[in-house]
């Protein structure tokens, strides 16, 4: 497990809804349940991250309330970002946000954006696989690719979301690979991972941080810039296999609705630090999913978010995604 960790607050030009505060310690604390709010299906990516969250902070006593996961699936995150969105000014209510979900702002052109949200805070670094379901025929990346060449258009490829992290894998695939798959888009990558298993898609690309059961699902190549520590160290990077174009890497962070007071971001991002420090984060989250651990605050994170944005928005361009 590789960690980083970002410090020093950075001016804001004022792009974001994010509120500016002094990195001084808050007295404001939740008085009653708070909401967590994930985007996505039961069983992805995001939800396994929201949980763990939660556990590491039930049990360390970081939070005094109750924090109930509410997975709000839909629109490819859509429908996540509009009901947080529509809690203006709650700071009982925070939501996941990664990489995927400002994706799909992008290529959908989402009534809510990243200026409609405010940043609290990014405690890990994931990246994305391409695998088959570990009975399938298909060896290796070599394999799918004759396969897609001799009959286009049949290799049909799952990911969580259309115009997400996933929706750009695969559209990078497509254009550096020469093959021509189809890309079928689902809820999130527990609903992936069930197409998978059940035949019903010949591959899938997935996020480290969704777990995937290397026992189900053999994982071909890494759009990672290095290669993975175990148990992924036998699968290569696209680069390792010609094709140093094909690397993707995402973010994952935590959003609250617009207008939340400073008081509860200030109060949020102490909440995710500690988390960051925490044993169990560690072991049980970060290294187990083989993910790069980070805390990056939220006036940080807000302006990281914004460069991502105009980066992935260039790339969709490059893919043809966008005009």
């Amino acid at each position: 497990m590789t960690r980083m960790k970002w410090v020093g607050k950075t001016a804001m030009s004022g792009v974001l809804c994010l509120a500016v505060f002094s990195g001084s310690a808050s007295a404001w604390e939740p008085e009653r349940n708070v909401e967590f709010i994930v985007p996505y299906s039961a069983g992805g990516g995001s939800d396994i991250n929201a949980r763990m969250l939660v556990e590491v902070i039930r049990q360390n006593d970081f939070v005094d309330q109750t924090i109930l996961v509410n997975n709000r699936p839909g629109g490819s995150g859509a429908v996540g970002n509009s009901y947080t969105f529509n809690k203006r000014g709650d700071d009982h209510t925070i939501m996941t946000f990664n990489g995927g979900q400002m994706m799909s702002m992008v290529t959908n052109d989402a009534d809510v954006q990243l200026e409609d949200l405010t940043p609290l805070g990014t405690l890990a670094l994931d990246t994305l696989l391409l695998g088959v379901a570990a009975d399938s025929d298909i060896e290796n990346v070599d394999e799918l690719v004759e396969q897609a060449k001799q009959d286009p258009g049949s290799v049909t490829i799952g990911g969580a979301g259309r115009g997400g992290e996933d929706h750009l894998a695969f559209a990078m695939l497509n254009s550096s690979l020469g093959a021509d798959f189809q890309y079928v888009p689902f809820g999130g990558t527990g609903e992936v991972t069930s197409a998978l298993l059940g035949g019903h898609i010949d591959a899938a690309v997935y996020k480290l941080g969704s777990r995937m059961d290397p026992a189900q699902v053999r994982s071909l190549a890494a759009l990672a810039e290095e290669r993975l520590e175990a148990p992924y160290d036998d699968v290569p990077t696209f680069a390792e296999l010609g094709h140093p174009d094909i690397k993707l890497m995402i973010f994952r962070g935590y959003a609250g609705p617009p207008d939340m007071p400073a008081e509860a971001v200030a109060y949020w991002e102490g909440v995710l630090e500690k988390a960051s420090e925490s044993e169990q984060w560690n072991n049980d989250y970060i290294d187990k999913n083989n993910l790069i651990g980070t805390f990056v605050g939220a006036e940080e994170s807000a302006e990281f978010y914004s460069e991502e944005k105009a980066r992935y928005t260039e790339k969709f361009k490059e893919v043809g995604i966008i005009e």
